[in-house]
């Protein structure tokens, strides 16, 4: 091989590398000092240094503020001493801290001389105060906007059907009348409090001639009626032929027979609470650079606040873990009327919401995509946004609209 053109240094390190050395064995040849570029052996020496000098520091949100946190107005030249506007604001969640009680709620009020948990409306607060900062902490960003274009709420509870046989409803009927009638418990010496509950129930059962004589004639009653009576004998005729192998729907029997079916005193009952939801459709068109540029803040500041948080920093130090994750920011949600910053009577109000969808739809309503030549920002970009409330609705919520003109929640 020529090494016409080479200088000395290139043919040495040409052999160098040919006889398997590497490039800091030639430097070391040629007199460097190499030390520093030779990893030491890990004999766990460092190891453990680097374990004794770590330092532990609070944790930090990895994320700045959008737009340093400062209002972000759309349009930007959006006049709220002169219209109403549509306000988000975003909050970091602030947990209960507590679990909530029998004898107390950690979701709003208690009454006066009660245990206050953690979690629970302050005291030193009003109604209104108490509503709007539920679950807050830390503001991190506000959008103003004009009102939406389809404003709507829908306030619902959980009812659905439920039924009873009149014969179960019949025997039980006395025992749960008892026990709901407010009457005094019988004293019982047992000082294990589940098993004191179960002979306190006991004796109610037992000690009470009335209760009894009440539930047997009842039970009795039950017996003597002639329907009743001939139901029960051919359910017992059709559990005989089913040790046969043949099985027998009675119920379908009698209805295919008579046209009657079983009483089932069905009912609609309540169930529980439900919780709030609110969807919102928000079209933006930006008109100079300035305007684009506030409209990407705006999907910015919606996409990274509602979305889970890798470290839920229960503990406050910077390990991070795969183990928990945290809760997402939760929104503040107004209607404001102009100038008095007040909110507006004739639509509803928020309690503290989570943002549980965030769709974004780049085309607008053409389908297409459509952009600006300057910064290829979309013609058109369609928000749609779906929240829902951390609690229901309680009666007691609107005891904070002293007015009766306001509509309230």
């Amino acid at each position: 091989m020529s090494f016409a053109g080479l200088t000395k240094a290139d043919k040495e390190l040409f052999n160098t590398l040919s006889e398997g050395g590497t490039f800091i064995d030639f430097l070391e040849s040629q007199g460097n000092d190499v030390s520093s570029l030779v990893q030491p052996e890990d004999n766990g020496e460092k190891k453990e240094e680097e374990e004794a000098t770590r330092t532990q520091i609070a944790y930090r949100d990895p994320l700045k503020k959008i737009a340093g946190g400062r209002v972000l107005q759309y349009p930007i030249d959006l006049d709220t001493d002169i219209q109403d506007y549509f306000e988000i604001q975003v909050f970091k969640y602030r947990p209960a801290g507590s679990l909530p009680r029998i004898d107390s709620s950690n979701q709003g009020s208690n009454p006066a001389g009660a245990f206050q948990p953690s979690g629970s409306y302050s005291s030193g607060s009003n109604r209104r105060g108490n509503r709007q900062n539920f679950r807050l902490q830390d503001l991190q960003s506000t959008i103003q906007l004009p009102m939406p274009p389809s404003i709507k709420d829908n306030n619902s509870v959980d009812f659905a059907g439920g039924s009873m046989s009149g014969f179960a409803a019949q025997i039980f009927g006395p025992a749960v009348t008892k026990f709901l009638s407010g009457e005094a418990m019988p004293q019982t010496e047992d000082k294990n409090l589940l098993q004191s509950i179960r002979s306190q129930a006991t004796g109610i059962l037992q000690g009470g001639v009335d209760l009894a004589k009440e539930t047997l004639g009842a039970g009795f009653g039950a017996l003597r009626n002639k329907e009743f009576r001939r139901v029960t004998q051919l359910n017992a005729i059709a559990q005989a032929v089913a040790a046969l192998g043949v099985n027998i729907d009675v119920n379908q029997a009698i209805t295919r027979t008579s046209g009657a079916v079983r009483n089932p005193n069905l009912e609609l009952l309540f169930k529980g609470p439900a919780l709030r939801n609110f969807s919102f459709t928000i079209r933006l068109t930006p008109r100079d650079p300035d305007e684009a540029k506030r409209i990407r803040m705006i999907i910015r500041v919606l996409k990274q606040h509602s979305a889970v948080k890798r470290n839920a920093n229960i503990f406050g130090d910077a390990e991070t873990s795969n183990f928990l994750l945290g809760t997402p920011d939760v929104f503040k949600l107004r209607y404001i009327k102009a100038r008095t910053q007040r909110d507006i009577k004739g639509l509803n109000k928020f309690k503290t919401c989570a943002l549980t969808s965030v769709s974004v739809d780049y085309t607008g309503e053409v389908g297409r995509f459509a952009a600006y030549e300057e910064d290829s920002q979309p013609v058109t970009t369609i928000i749609s946004l779906s929240f829902t409330e951390l609690t229901p609705l309680y009666d007691e919520d609107y005891a904070e609209f002293t007015s009766d003109d306001d509509v309230g929640l």
